[in-house]
């Protein structure tokens, strides 16, 4: 099978997360193979297909990547139930769809083809199709037109269908009270402590060596925090549309045709020169247009700069430069005219032209390198497109790396060793190397556009995984994070010892001052953690929290609830309601999976 991109761009929302919790209620009566090796669950006689389940697997095991901040192995890919999760997802959206079909709700192809175009502008062109840029859609996300079409088809539906059955808001006695609630603010007296004015008695750095065994157990404990990154040795190709420039420079003959034959295209429009006085208000441009009548067009000049009257000076604009509230004035005045007071958003004006430069044809010299880029980028574009799909397809075709090398003269890039950079670095190969992470071993990958005019292919040559290091490896980190985990376990003990004591007693052990904090539930000026502690806590409790630098103890000193809000938030019950329908009529399906395929399609995740 081929690794999908992780970077999928996600064109079908219901197959991500925040499905209902109704598909495995009743999971006894669900078979555990049907007969087809394409799909991988029939929600009687809705199929799920393979390629469905491994793009939203693929999206998902993205996501939890991201979260955990590492690439997810075969094994944790199982421990996550993110398999289990996709699928739950699917069926659920495909009970629906099934339903759908059973009741005969369907909708007009128009609202098909306008939701289509919502969703996806950059496949239209002037209001129609672009093939190319279709073709391109449908290769890069392995679809056929169809399954597009079926996926807005069952979006559009299930849209209709919440909006007119499940689109309900909580009363607003309800809502309101749960808004007050959440406008709560919670008067505080934090206690903010770092761990390194944290002392221990008799506990000191410099004499834990690697023998030590409190560290060797904590090492055992914690190896997985203290691991080799992964590296990977990768082969590449880019593909440079540059280097194919000079194949299509045009000839001189091929210049001057097209440029007979264009004529109207390089048109030089008439342009106008012109000075534009500025004014706050439009009483001082009509007090100015007062006073400068019958003067010349100098001594306005100095009466303006007498009475620092600002103005701007334009030469050779066309009419399209312009707002179109002074164009409109400035394209019909004559030389040396002063124009009426002219007002725009930005301010009031008064102009004067100085000069007009009539609208030409051009010479063939003064186009000519407008008409080679024209005529080259063109040429280029197209063939540039066309290589890349015809790369496309090799890959589609099973060839290798060094294949498509030799079948378009084009040069295979080996890397050894590479490490995933965590820095943003956004020159070619940092991006190559990054994305090789997201590949699966030797699976050439799709063509991927780096910018407008660089692509490129990678192949996973091989894997070296990250493994445990041993404690002499890591000792000084092991050493620093050990120290940190005594000195919190002696904090907690004594918040734990103290509970019944007042929090000035707390104080008085760290001989710390206390700061006092108002909070509210979107205040960020302390770790989430605590805040979320502080919230859950009653009246007088003290709370304690810890982050990577430091540990708090908190006491809740008042809980102010507010009477009255003056905007009250609509709290929607479109899940429950959807969750509580999904449920029912889930006992009308017969659903099947194919476990067996499932099971192969998961073991090429090592």
């Amino acid at each position: 099978m081929r690794a999908l991109n992780k970077g999928w761009i996600g064109i079908t929302l219901v197959i991500l997360f925040g499905a209902s919790l109704f598909f495995f209620r009743g999971s006894s009566r669900y078979s555990n193979l049907f007969n087809s090796d394409n799909f991988v669950a029939n929600v009687s006689g809705t199929q799920i297909s393979t390629t469905q389940f491994l793009r939203s697997l693929e999206l998902n095991i993205g996501q939890f990547a991201q979260m955990i901040g590492e690439e997810l192995t075969g094994d944790q890919i199982r421990a996550f139930q993110i398999h289990q999760l996709v699928l739950q997802n699917l069926v659920n959206n495909a009970i629906f769809e099934n339903e759908f079909d059973k009741l005969n709700f369907i909708v007009d192809d128009t609202i098909i083809a306008e939701n289509t175009k919502k969703r996806f502008p950059n496949l239209y062109l002037n209001n129609k199709i672009n093939d190319d840029a279709l073709n391109s859609f449908l290769r890069q996300q392995r679809l056929k037109i169809d399954d597009l079409v079926s996926i807005i088809d069952y979006e559009t539906r299930a849209d209709v269908f919440d909006d007119l059955f499940f689109n309900q808001n909580y009363p607003d006695a309800i809502s309101k009270k749960i808004d007050l609630f959440n406008n709560q603010i919670r008067d505080i007296d934090l206690l903010k402590i770092s761990f390194d004015t944290i002392l221990i008695p008799d506990l000191n750095k410099n004499k834990i060596s690697k023998d030590n065994q409190e560290l060797k157990e904590f090492f055992d404990n914690n190896n997985l925090n203290y691991m080799s990154k992964e590296n990977r040795d990768i082969s590449y190709i880019v593909i440079n549309k540059n280097s194919y420039l000079d194949k299509f420079m045009p000839s001189e003959n091929e210049m001057i045709n097209y440029f007979d034959g264009n004529k109207e295209l390089y048109t030089i429009p008439e342009k106008r020169s012109f000075k534009q006085f500025n004014f706050k208000s439009k009483e001082e441009a009509e007090n100015f247009k007062i006073k400068i009548g019958g003067l010349s067009k100098d001594e306005i000049i100095n009466y303006a700069s007498d009475n620092n009257i600002l103005f701007n000076e334009f030469e050779n604009v066309n009419k399209t430069q312009v707002l179109d509230e002074l164009s409109n004035v400035i394209f019909n005045l004559n030389k040396d005219d002063v124009s009426n007071v002219v007002s725009t958003t930005l301010a009031d004006h008064i102009i004067i032209l100085d000069a007009i430069e009539s609208k030409r044809e051009p010479n063939f010299d003064d186009v000519k390198e407008e008409i080679k880029s024209t005529l080259t980028n063109v040429q280029l574009d197209n063939f540039f497109n066309d290589l890349k799909s015809q790369i496309n397809q090799q890959i589609l075709n099973g060839f290798s790396i060094n294949d498509i090398s030799r079948e378009n003269d084009l040069e295979v890039i080996s890397l050894y060793s590479v490490e995933k950079s965590s820095e943003e670095n956004n020159d070619l190969e940092n991006n190559i190397i990054n994305y090789s992470f997201t590949q699966n071993k030797e699976l050439v990958s799709d063509v991927v556009d780096f910018d407008t005019e660089k692509s490129f292919i990678l192949n996973v040559n091989n894997i070296y995984p990250s493994k445990p290091l041993s404690i002499d490896e890591k000792f000084e980190d092991i050493l620093i994070d050990f120290i940190k985990y005594k000195k919190l376990n002696f904090v907690k003990k004594i918040y734990n010892d103290n509970k019944t004591k007042s929090f000035d007693e707390v104080k008085e052990l760290f001989d710390l001052n206390s700061d006092k904090i108002s909070l509210t539930f979107e205040s960020k000026n302390l770790p989430d953690k605590l805040i979320n502690n502080i919230f859950n806590s009653e009246l007088n409790d003290v709370v304690f929290s810890e982050d990577e630098s430091n540990v708090y103890f908190a006491k809740i000193n008042d809980i102010i609830i507010p009477n009255d809000i003056e905007f009250s938030n609509e709290i929607n019950l479109v899940g429950e309601i959807k969750n509580a329908f999904g449920n029912e009529i889930i006992k009308t399906k017969n659903i099947s999976i194919n476990d067996e395929l499932i099971n192969g399609l998961l073991s090429q995740y090592k």
